[in-house]
């Protein structure tokens, strides 16, 4: 009497690969949303830290919104190096956590991409294709995360249009200009009013905070966090973060941070 031996035939092998390849199919891109779910939730534990810190820095300088950048050298304050007086390294001392040469703790998003950011950037109706180029690859990205630079106004700004960022409240002004910091009572409503979300802050050279007014990367499952001025933090889908900004004639109050105050 003949005996099958152990084992399994083609077929099975088969079926047993096509199984494997459906569970694949359908459990992959689960596990691939829930790590990017993860991800998210650190970004935006690291977006309310900032938060608070953004408030404690407030409240040491006599409610004074953090600066984009400091003054330097030609303002009579020094000879601070430029990665020394970006905005991350004035929250530093409230965070202990990051604020150096090459995204670190609280600075560094686990999901930044290059490719998310040029793509938010490249859009037609925003700066337009290629606009980013002559600052990838950042060899000097300070921070994963980009702040609204209108914050720190210069002494004279506010009679040109900057035509780079081609938004109501972008002015152009002389690098020497000494910075000017608004404060947290010009700010008409707070919690609507957003200051830091995803995009990226260079050290050297141009700098990209970025692209306020057209759409913030979304370095999230079609979205990003950001942080608003009364110190909380909050996911926002693709695009809704576009009418953040505000016009001089006080249309939207669900804006990024940027002039004219209203």
């Amino acid at each position: 009497m003949n005996h099958r031996k152990g084992g399994f035939t083609l077929i099975e092998l088969l079926v047993v690969i096509a199984i494997i390849a459906i569970l694949a199919a359908i459990l992959f891109p689960v596990f691939a949303q829930a790590r990017e779910k993860a991800r998210s939730i650190s970004c935006l534990s690291n977006a309310k830290q900032m938060g608070t810190a953004i408030m404690m820095y407030a409240q040491d300088y006599e409610e004074a919104i953090v600066p984009w950048i400091s003054c330097g050298a030609s303002q009579g304050c020094g000879n601070p190096t430029r990665a020394e007086r970006l905005w991350p390294m004035k929250l530093q001392p409230y965070i202990k956590n990051g604020g150096g040469i090459g995204p670190q703790g609280l600075f560094k998003c686990p999901s930044y991409s290059d490719s998310k950011l040029m793509e938010a950037a490249d859009s037609p109706d925003c700066d337009g294709p290629g606009a980013l180029a002559p600052y990838f690859p950042p060899t000097e990205r300070y921070a994963d995360y980009g702040i609204a630079w209108h914050q720190a106004s210069m002494v004279g700004s506010g009679t040109q249009v900057d035509p780079y960022w081609q938004f109501p409240g972008s002015f152009a002004y002389p690098p020497e200009y000494s910075p000017v910091t608004r404060t947290l009572a010009e700010i008409k409503r707070p919690a609507e009013t957003a200051l830091v979300t995803d995009g990226i802050t260079i050290v050297g050279g141009g700098y990209f905070v970025i692209t306020f007014g057209c759409e913030a990367a979304a370095m999230h499952t079609g979205g990003g966090n950001h942080v608003f001025l009364d110190g909380h933090a909050k996911w926002l889908a693709r695009n809704s973060e576009r009418y953040l900004a505000q016009t001089s004639n006080g249309a939207w109050y669900k804006r990024f941070y940027c002039f004219p105050l209203e």
